[in-house]
């Protein structure tokens, strides 16, 4: 009898063990919907300004003759400043029409101008658009299923030849992460010109079914917020913060992307500023400080763990550099989103970067957060764990040709198009990889380098995610001290 009971209770013991484990360890992944799956390709979108055939959907952009701004313009080889309209405006009015398979084309006003940093000098532009009424007011719109809203990006693939780096990416992450931006492949028209293949992206802001973070209180100080890491010059309200204070973010700067217009106070602004220090000077006590672990409480631990391993994997030097952006909902923890992957996979404009070496371990945040053994144990079996499922080169490498395959004609639109993207007969500094051997000579072999470069980038990573525990061991920063 004493032998059964024993017995139950060591089964009860052992089914319990395993059950805490696999809730220490029980890494759920977000329904994401992939265009490319769920279209089909045999359908034709109906359009009566060009005799293309195509099962993607179709952005018409009427201009009326007037000059979209944005582009740059060079004074001299280092110094540029940015085209305004023929009115001196920085975005004109244009009527944008949607046209998708099996329904109604959606007419709206959007107000545009080119965007970007290094893109705004490619030959094929993106565009940001916000859609508005008759009035000019911000007008929440559903586009190709997408969550309603009025702020969006027309991305052009250029530097990017396999066209896809940017709907990967953000795919998978989206399966990862409580918030990717959406993405869909379009084909886009400027006053009846073909420009190509498109992918029209959610832009990181707030709202339902993007970054979920509540309106403020009418008369509340207190806001949840989102702020973006990226280029000064490019910033219109910037933080005056503990990471700009300490220049962990140098030669960045901190913007508050939101609260703006209307939401936004000076005193919300003291109150993200001084909430954003808080957490940054939280992170940046680690290992010294009492109550170490304090930080655990006010970020998304696994948020930053997903941000790292999908932006490690893709080679996203960019990160944690330009174009970071953190969420905080009030009360809840601070998250980071990923955003445009254009120049991951070695496809950085004017540096090679190979499959070796991590790129985020000397990023702000991450510099600290490896210095606590606890993060980087988390980190690696988040890791291992993603490399065995939706993050296998296996499961990578069958997304791409499903994606390439899924596009059709449309790629060789786009480069018919584009032509001379495969033409180092006319390469210069800002279309083209730097040096000139590095630039591909076909979509086939854009495709065939970016297979290649994944398949090495998660082999080094596979053998070396180890390597991250030198970070948290006490003498590689015992000699350093707060301040």
């Amino acid at each position: 009898m004493k032998s059964k009971v024993l017995f139950t209770l060591m089964i009860v013991g052992i089914a319990f063990f395993v059950f805490v484990v696999a809730q220490l360890d029980q890494w759920d992944f977000h329904k994401r919907y992939h265009q490319h799956k769920e279209i089909d390709t045999n359908t034709i979108t109906p359009i009566e300004f060009s005799n293309i055939k195509t099962h993607l959907p179709v952005i018409r952009i009427e201009t009326k003759g007037q000059r979209i701004p944005g582009a740059p313009i060079m004074i001299d080889r280092n110094n540029y400043y940015y085209e305004l309209s023929e009115n001196g405006e920085a975005e004109i009015e244009t009527t944008i029409t949607l046209y998708e398979a099996h329904a109604e084309p959606i007419k709206f006003t959007g107000m545009i101008h080119y965007r970007g940093h290094s893109s705004r000098f490619f030959n094929k532009k993106s565009y940001d658009v916000a859609i508005v009424d008759q009035n000019k007011n911000k007008l929440d719109i559903s586009l190709l299923g997408m969550e309603a809203d009025n702020n969006w990006v027309l991305h052009g693939p250029y530097l990017d030849r396999s066209l896809i780096r940017n709907y990967v990416a953000m795919n998978l992450a989206g399966e990862m992460m409580p918030y990717a931006p959406d993405v869909r492949f379009v084909e886009l028209f400027v006053d009846d010109r073909y420009e190509g293949l498109y992918v029209l992206m959610e832009k990181v802001s707030k709202g339902e079914g993007r970054v979920p973070i509540a309106t403020p209180e009418r008369n509340s100080h207190q806001t949840g917020y989102i702020v973006n890491v990226d280029r000064i010059k490019k910033m219109d309200v910037i933080l005056n913060d503990f990471l700009m204070d300490t220049y962990k973010v140098y030669p960045s700067g901190v913007e508050l992307i939101y609260p703006n217009e209307a939401q936004y106070s000076e005193a919300r602004y003291q109150f993200v500023n001084q909430d954003f220090s808080y957490i940054a000077h939280c992170i940046y006590q680690i290992p010294f400080a009492h109550g170490e672990k304090e930080y655990r409480k006010l970020i998304n631990v696994q948020a930053f763990y997903d941000y790292f391993i999908i932006n490690e994997l893709f080679r996203n030097v960019d990160a944690g550099l330009y174009s970071t952006y953190f969420y905080r909902e009030l009360g809840g923890k601070l998250t980071p989103v990923v955003w445009d992957f254009n120049n991951a996979l070695d496809n950085y404009q004017s540096i090679p970067f190979d499959e070796t070496d991590f790129s985020l371990t000397h990023s702000m945040f991450y510099e600290q957060l490896l210095k606590d053994e606890d993060f980087v144990d988390g980190l690696i079996r988040r890791y291992r764990y993603l490399r065995q499922t939706t993050l296998s080169t296996e499961r990578i490498h069958r997304y791409i040709d499903e994606t390439v395959e899924f596009l059709g004609d449309a790629i060789e639109r786009n480069n018919y198009r584009w032509s001379e993207m495969y033409d180092l007969n006319r390469y210069d500094r800002f279309n083209y990889l730097s040096p000139a051997e590095r630039n591909v000579m076909s979509h086939s072999e854009a495709i065939e380098q970016m297979k290649d470069y994944i398949e090495e980038r998660g082999e080094w990573l596979d053998e070396n995610i180890e390597v991250l525990y030198q970070y948290s061991h006490p003498s590689r920063h015992g000699h350093e001290s707060i301040k």
